[in-house]
């Protein structure tokens, strides 16, 4: 009846294409042009008729009295990509999830059209779990209207890659998303989780666990190192990592070039070094090589951390991909012959194993066993693991039973992508629902 009386007001042809576009997602033809052109309780009864039904975003932003009658405040289009791969959103949803994002950078491929080529398909699965769930570009200029949005949602997932994309200002990203946080708002990983489990110092963290070796040290002022340091390469090889990088330079393995570990050591004392980045070696005396070391020190998150060397790296690192609080995936990455690297571009080749394989079985119960206290020991006890994160372990000595010991190299947790692995996002789905129905009770 009501549809009958409304109808004489809508001419033919606006009739049938409200019609048309509203039919691809399954609303009736009757509901979809009385939520077009009425307001108030007549709108809202005609939406009822369509409660098991979704809406498409892309015609609901072009139809923005829709959006208001079904409680889908329209997000300013300025903030969006293209969504023509977007999934239809529930029309009665849990909840509302918004995906951050900055526009170009290098993790913008084709095939994204537009945004991380793994964003959508992580979106689409939010939307699979009954999640409202559209991606949102980011900017300084954009500052105050992505902030009114995330301050009314459930949940945010951040997949801001770490660089310098123009018009984009890290610090007001960190800032508005720590503002959020504070807000209650789950940020999936908010900074703080980023900061301290990212950084090289983690290892530091760390180093009383299963996964970790006590005599791991950070370096975060000059006069730390050169006191330190000559004692810890005097009794074994070394590695010193920078903050910074993260493909190997300024990662440095250092050994005493006389090889008598354990006599007196001076800054005289010559040292062989190896650069991860590209396998390179060079020699340099202790005091030669903390001077130079100096420029890793200085600046912004300027940090060294000094951890024993593990000469098993020759086979080595075992990369764990994690969704949350599961290990997914492992991939073994062998450093090309005759080199300690293990990033590709050093010639390095990876092999991906399921997690339950036989071979790697001591690290996976260790690591298990460990991950209980692992957020509790960057003094974050109360945060949850990031969304998508990794762990590369390095292989270290035989226990007394004969079986390998594993230690963790770098943790990184900083926009880890999925691209090869987009079988993965229903996981990650699940993890955002887990992290924002804790967050609601």
């Amino acid at each position: 009846g009501a549809v009958a009386s409304l109808r004489p007001n809508i001419s033919h042809n606006m009739f049938s294409r409200f019609a048309s576009r509203f039919a691809r997602v399954g609303v009736r033809a009757s509901a979809a042009a009385a939520a077009g052109v009425a307001t108030g309780a007549a709108a809202f009864a005609f939406v009822a008729e369509a409660k098991a039904t979704s809406i498409d975003i892309n015609q609901a932003i072009a139809y923005p009295t829709v959006l208001d009658v079904v409680g889908y405040p329209a997000p300013p289009k300025d903030l969006l990509g293209d969504l023509s791969q977007l999934d239809a959103q529930p029309i009665n949803p849990k909840g509302t999830v918004y995906l951050v994002e900055v526009r170009g950078g290098l993790d913008k491929r084709p095939g994204g059209y537009g945004h991380r080529s793994d964003s959508i398909p992580i979106c689409n699965s939010i939307i699979a779990e009954g999640y409202k769930c559209i991606p949102i570009f980011y900017s300084d200029a954009t500052y105050d209207k992505v902030e009114a949005l995330l301050k009314e949602c459930d949940g945010v997932v951040v997949r801001i890659n770490p660089g310098e994309v123009p018009g984009v200002t890290n610090a007001k990203v960190d800032g508005l998303l720590r503002k959020i946080h504070k807000l209650g708002v789950p940020v999936m990983a908010q900074p703080e989780v980023q900061l301290r489990m990212g950084a090289k110092d983690s290892l530091v963290s760390i180093r009383n666990l299963a996964c970790g070796m006590p005599d791991t040290y950070a370096y975060y002022e000059i006069p730390d190192m050169y006191k330190t340091f000559p004692g810890s390469i005097k009794d074994g090889p070394r590695v010193m990592k920078q903050n910074r990088g993260s493909q190997g330079e300024g990662i440095w393995i250092c050994k005493r070039a006389d090889g008598k570990y354990g006599a007196p050591i001076s800054l005289d004392t010559e040292l062989d070094l190896m650069e991860a980045v590209d396998n390179h070696t060079e020699r340099k005396t202790v005091g030669e090589f903390m001077k130079f070391c100096e420029q890793y020190i200085i600046g912004e998150n300027g940090q060294i951390v000094d951890q024993r060397f593990l000469p098993r790296i020759v086979e080595g690192e075992v990369r764990c991909l994690n969704i949350f609080d599961e290990t997914v995936e492992l991939i073994h990455k062998k450093p090309a012959e005759g080199g300690l690297s293990a990033t590709l571009g050093s010639g390095a080749t990876y092999t991906t194993y399921a997690p339950d394989a036989p071979q790697f079985k001591n690290l996976i119960d260790a690591f298990y066993a460990d991950k209980p206290k692992i957020m509790a020991s960057f003094d974050l006890p109360n945060e949850p693991f990031p969304l998508i994160w990794t762990a590369d372990f390095i292989t270290g000595p035989k226990d007394a039973n004969g079986k390998d010991t594993f230690f963790v190299g770098e943790f990184n947790c900083s926009c880890v992508g999925i691209t090869k692995q987009l079988y993965l996002c229903p996981k990650v789905a699940k993890a955002v629902d887990r992290v924002v129905s804790a967050n609601k009770k």
